[in-house]
């Protein structure tokens, strides 16, 4: 077993993973089973997609736990022993930003109302209409609820990382929650005094969760195509020109020259001169 004895060969194989998993990296996906729901089709399709997946900034990697029975007797002088016997799913919240025309909350609000077959109404969006011409729904409406295949979808929360191109271009891990649906939108605060900007909290339940795992270490270089930078598939690192002090690279110089001389003092074919040579050093 390796053991790393320096702070440069514990850089080196970090930088050989990929560097450092950071936990403002995420993307959120919902994948509904029949995606022409109206909530859907009005708040979750086209532009409105794409503003409810990038203004998600708070999310989790869910958790499992396990259920567990107890077992006693099994030897003279042991106590009880745990073993599992079923998987537990908790519930998991995400948080969005809010433009200025609320999208998350009208996404979230819609579905959450689709469960219980509320009807969903619009209006002009004018302060005139929403003061005086709107009117709730019948007090003797009935809630008939839906059949969970037509409410619940499939949320993928990807866990990314920063690539060459783009900020989001590696993903390690992607965790896909089956039948999942929120039960609890929580309040969105308003006050006078300092803006800022809204956002909403929704938390949701699911049946279980599958794992799939993506492997993104070996050979990322977040420095590729700077000068005198590059990957090293020889030492399996990053590589950064080293600029030395002026006493370093006379040292250097001078201990380059020695073994060139002690050599023979003759270039091998498609050698580079000693005093052409560039130094890196590994960086994360």
């Amino acid at each position: 077993m390796a053991t790393v004895t320096k702070l440069n060969d514990f850089m080196e194989k970090i930088s050989t993973r990929g560097g450092m998993s950071l936990t403002t990296g995420f993307d959120v996906q919902f994948d509904f089973k029949t995606p022409d729901r109206p909530f859907a089709k009005t708040f979750y399709s086209s532009f409105n997609k794409d503003v409810v997946e990038m203004f998600c900034d708070e999310a989790q990697l869910p958790n499992v736990q396990s259920a567990v029975g107890q077992v006693n007797g099994r030897y003279l002088g042991e106590g009880s022993v745990s073993y599992p016997h079923t998987r537990i799913f908790t519930d998991v919240g995400l948080g969005f930003l809010l433009d200025a025309n609320v999208t998350a909350l009208k996404f979230f609000t819609a579905w959450y109302d689709f469960i219980y077959s509320e009807k969903m109404g619009g209006y002009d969006g004018t302060m005139e209409t929403a003061r005086g011409a709107l009117r709730p729904e019948p007090e003797t409406r009935a809630n008939r609820m839906q059949f969970m295949d037509d409410y619940t979808c499939t949320c993928r929360i990807i866990k990314s990382e920063t690539g060459r191109n783009k900020s989001n271009e590696r993903a390690p891990i992607t965790y896909l929650l089956e039948n999942f649906y929120p039960y609890s939108i929580d309040a969105v605060p308003l006050s006078y005094g300092t803006s800022q900007i809204a956002r909403v909290n929704v938390s949701f339940y699911y049946s279980r969760h599958t794992v799939r795992y993506g492997n993104v270490n070996g050979g990322y270089d977040p420095m590729e195509g700077a000068k005198g930078q590059g990957w090293d598939p020889v030492a399996g690192i990053n590589r950064e020109r080293w600029t030395p002090p002026a006493v370093v690279k006379q040292q250097l110089e001078d201990y380059d020259h020695d073994k060139f001389m002690q050599e023979g003092g003759h270039l091998k074919p498609g050698e580079i001169p000693y005093y052409n040579r560039i130094r890196y050093y590994p960086v994360i």
